[in-house]
């Protein structure tokens, strides 16, 4: 069944090209053969199947793109969307406008040995209840995406570094707050957390490797925390700016 999809999918740039081959003569058929009485008609019906097409090809380039900037688990962005909307922030960063930003990197601790004991079934529930988590806690205005395996970034827009441990901290405390539900006995589940503003980071930031830095920074911060586990740590605290 999926190789007749993909054989069909083949075809499909040449399906508007054969709609209009196909409603040109029927255009010329309307004007040269057709009687009067009927025109009115024929053009309607051809205007009926543009507005159609048009709105099935609209539908459809707006379901591939939702698609191509999600993650089909969680329903967050994916890594496509993150690098976007980053590119987007440090471009307004760079031009010295009043616009900041802070990035935190936030890890599940030990899920390897909740897929172990629970199953990866659960392990994806855990995963999904944690999208859901963020999804209500960030802002309209902030962008929070699934990075990969269990872990996840969020783009604090207009956020300095004390706003952005505030924040992560509220987080950190609902999600070892939460009831996980049965799929894993309720188990408590931590996270950790790294965050970096780039207010911090003005000095260190070379304009062509800004977002490269921002990224491998807040990491930096990730991997002190998961040292400690269930814990938010500025980039500042490693004495590294």
């Amino acid at each position: 069944m999926y190789f007749k999809i993909w054989n069909l999918t083949q075809w499909a740039p040449l399906i508007l090209p054969l709609l209009g081959v196909v409603l040109g003569l029927v255009g010329y058929g309307n004007n040269h053969f057709l009687p009067v009485e009927y025109e009115f008609e024929a053009w309607l019906t051809i205007t009926l199947v543009l507005i159609f097409n048009g709105v099935i090809v609209g539908w459809t380039i707006k379901n591939l793109a939702r698609r191509a900037t999600m993650d089909s688990l969680t329903g967050l962005g994916n890594k496509g969307l993150f690098y976007y909307c980053l590119q987007n922030e440090t471009q307004k960063f760079l031009k010295k406008s009043k616009s900041s930003f802070s990035l935190a990197m936030l890890d599940i601790d030990n899920f390897k040995c909740v897929n172990d004991q629970y199953g990866h079934p659960a392990g994806d529930c855990v995963l999904k209840q944690l999208a859901q988590i963020l999804e209500r806690n960030v802002r309209s205005t902030d962008v929070v995406v699934r990075w990969g395996g269990e872990e996840f970034a969020i783009i604090l827009l207009d956020t300095e570094v004390e706003g952005a441990l505030a924040f992560l901290e509220r987080i950190r405390e609902i999600t070892e707050n939460y009831d996980f539900g049965p799929e894993v006995q309720s188990q408590k589940i931590t996270v950790s957390v790294g965050v970096v503003s780039v207010k911090e980071l003005d000095q260190k930031l070379e304009e062509e490797d800004v977002i490269t830095d921002v990224v491998k920074f807040a990491d930096q911060a990730l991997y002190q925390a998961k040292r400690t586990r269930n814990c938010v740590i500025d980039y500042a605290q490693l004495g590294l700016t």
